[in-house]
């Protein structure tokens, strides 16, 4: 479904997790890695230093092809020494990776998407909702960071992040006892002017957009130096998956570069993604749409474009699909917190 300016219902939404709080559902692949050598296995994988991670905490990082582009990004989770959550969403993917460079390990991995439900507290109430009710203390809680809990008697683990922009919280429960979450965030949110958010659009594109995130899967085909993401890489690493191919395309110029984009217009219908539409100036294709979406606390079409390098500056006019005026932004973030 392509998000529309005019919809009511996703601006309602929006709105509640911007100004208040809401809450959902939606639960990433799970795959658990364990093992005396589990910790060597992610660091063969991920450009991060997963051997940094101490029981709890968890890092955003990456993880590139042997040509060195990304092919999926995630969070990991240190949740022992010898056991790790990988949160992502090609779980596919990282299985394959994991069984080619396990050569050697004492390590068992396996998807757990179907055993876990996660659910998602998010906005600037969200700390007060989840602080109502769990039965341990939250607010030392570091970003990515995961401890055990309760919520009544269920047990939970709760991880501070999100893909909102705002302040948020992730709670992992069984799959047996997802009803018994459900109706104590059922219970809970009213009190707190929160509510149950059940537009995906609202979750995975107008909020994240707005601030900035984006899947590393929307820019298929360019390197981490062309997109930004080259900040998750510790080159200090002895090695991991495509670092060869990385560490060439460190020192090449970049071809490409991933710009912010802005529509004033109201009623316009451009798609982003790998099959994008395209972007031009001065009637000569210069790049694609990676994503596109309508920011309504910005009240304007926000998104990104991957361009040739140099072909535009902050403040550039570029045209999307031939005929919708766009306007290049200073930086890929849309609203300030």
């Amino acid at each position: 479904m392509l998000l529309l300016s005019t919809d009511t219902r996703c601006k309602e939404q929006h709105d509640i997790i911007r100004n208040v709080a809401g809450w959902y559902y939606f639960t990433h692949h799970l795959v658990e890695v364990a093992g005396p050598d589990a910790c060597k296995l992610l660091d063969r994988i991920y450009v991060s230093n997963i051997s940094a991670l101490v029981p709890t905490r968890g890092r955003y990082t990456m993880m590139l092809t042997e040509e060195g582009i990304p092919q999926d990004d995630c969070v990991i989770f240190c949740l022992a020494e010898d056991k790790y959550w990988v949160s992502t969403l090609h779980c596919p993917r990282t299985l394959k990776e994991m069984e080619e460079h396990s050569s050697g390990l004492d390590v068992t991995f396996r998807k757990i998407t179907k055993e876990v439900d996660m659910y998602a507290v998010q906005g600037p109430k969200a700390v007060d909702i989840v602080k109502s009710l769990v039965t341990e203390e939250i607010a030392g809680l570091k970003r990515f960071q995961i401890k055990d809990n309760h919520i009544g008697d269920v047990a939970v683990k709760i991880a501070k992040g999100g893909y909102t922009g705002e302040n948020g919280f992730e709670i992992y429960c069984d799959v047996k006892d997802n009803r018994r979450i459900e109706e104590a965030l059922e219970k809970a949110a009213p009190a707190f002017g929160a509510k149950k958010i059940d537009e995906f659009d609202v979750m995975a594109y107008t909020l994240a957009t707005e601030a900035g995130f984006y899947l590393v899967t929307d820019i298929d085909e360019a390197t981490p130096f062309e997109t930004g993401m080259d900040w998750t890489i510790d080159w200090s690493k002895e090695e991991f998956l495509g670092k060869a191919a990385a560490e060439k395309a460190k020192e090449l110029p970049h071809a490409q570069e991933l710009v912010g984009i802005t529509v004033d217009a109201k009623n316009v219908k451009v798609h982003g993604g790998p099959y994008g539409g395209c972007v031009s100036r001065d009637g000569r294709e210069i790049g694609r749409v990676t994503k596109f979406t309508y920011g309504f606390t910005v009240g304007k079409w926000v998104g990104f474009a991957l361009v040739k390098a140099g072909t535009v500056q902050p403040g550039d006019h570029v045209t999307l699909d031939w005929d919708v005026d766009a306007v290049v932004t200073p930086e890929r973030r849309f609203i300030k917190k």
